[in-house]
């Protein structure tokens, strides 16, 4: 049956927004976050939920959105894909032994936002800690796997580090537990999305410090298609803030006419006052990034049919650092 009017679900971009919120398995903040998308001008193409409401081995449904999860009584993670996202891609999930991890490989007969890869995929966990002190129940071997196509890695991991939070104290116990997963990430080139310091989580009760658990990692090919990482969304109720991925087509290869133009050797290019002009900006450089990965075993390590490895690796993992200076064309 269609919905009222004035309640159908907004449409999903010509970009992909993927959404990663920790629901507390609460029916309530499941509902909060996707009714919220009624309210916006577009809805998320994926949205991926560690700790998702079940009952009675079901998980809700939500108009205009497909459901994928492990095929456990109880699963810990799932994901939503948008119906009109599911008719132009084709999606495979893929499950580990464990029932909290949720890897789905999405393709298309075009390539992904004008790369030449016709393959992603995207991984979603929910770690948490186990009765062993420092271990989690979700290794780095199994977040992090190294592969010649885009990788997008979400999830709530529940590891302190000071890459993803600089300003704060960690104990010795949590830079130990926390400093696998970098180095497994940093091994296959993949980069912490989060900005430094902007808090994921915020305690509804007792006097925890607010912390940075919720975590979004891309590799060397997907990085060029990462226009955003922001927490922005409205709360929902859960004590995790909806963490938003979005991706960017690639812009058209510059003419040569238009790079003589630039250079001032053809039309000459805006000036510094058309530069500043109302309603531009000059964007400095996002701040260096940690890189982050791991290898992973069957079935995760063999990529889909249609895939196109090979990309340069990225740098290893490397402090932050202070970039370099933005000055307008001239």
């Amino acid at each position: 049956m269609p919905p009222p009017p004035g309640q159908a679900l907004a449409p999903a971009p010509a970009f992909l927004s993927i959404i990663q919120h920790n629901c507390l398995g609460s029916w309530n903040v499941f509902l909060s976050l996707f009714e919220s998308f009624k309210e916006a001008t577009t809805s998320p193409s994926i949205v991926l939920l560690p700790d998702p409401p079940v009952n009675k081995a079901h998980l809700p449904s939500f108009n205009g959105f497909k459901s994928f999860f492990p095929p456990a009584r109880k699963p810990r993670v799932a994901a939503y894909l948008h119906m009109s996202f599911l008719s132009n891609y084709t999606v495979l999930p893929r499950f580990k032994v464990v029932d909290d991890v949720l890897a789905l490989d999405i393709s298309a007969d075009e390539p992904l936002c004008g790369t030449t890869f016709h393959s992603f995929r995207v991984i979603n966990a929910y770690s948490t800690n186990t009765a062993d002190r420092g271990v989690h129940s979700v290794s780095p071997e199994d977040l992090f796997p190294d592969l010649g196509f885009p990788l997008l890695v979400l999830g709530d991991l529940n590891i302190h580090n000071t890459l993803s939070d600089p300003l704060r104290h960690f104990s010795q116990r949590e830079i130990s537990s926390s400093t696998p997963y970098f180095e497994k990430a940093a091994e296959s080139s993949l980069a912490l999305l989060n900005p430094p310091g902007e808090y994921t989580r915020f305690p509804l009760v007792g006097n925890a410090r607010p912390s940075v658990i919720d975590l979004a990692f891309a590799n060397a090919p997907l990085l060029p298609l990462i226009k955003s990482c922001e927490a922005s969304l409205p709360s929902t109720g859960s004590d995790h803030i909806p963490i938003t991925i979005t991706l960017a087509t690639l812009p058209e290869p510059e003419t040569p006419a238009a790079a003589l133009g630039r250079h001032g050797l053809g039309n000459p290019g805006p000036s510094y006052q058309e530069f500043q002009g109302p309603g531009r900006t000059i964007m400095p450089h996002p701040p260096a990034i940690g890189r982050m990965d791991v290898r992973i075993t069957e079935p995760f390590d063999s990529p889909p049919q249609g895939t196109h490895a090979g990309v340069q690796a990225l740098p290893s993992l490397q402090a932050l650092v202070d970039p370099p200076p933005v000055y307008p064309p001239t």
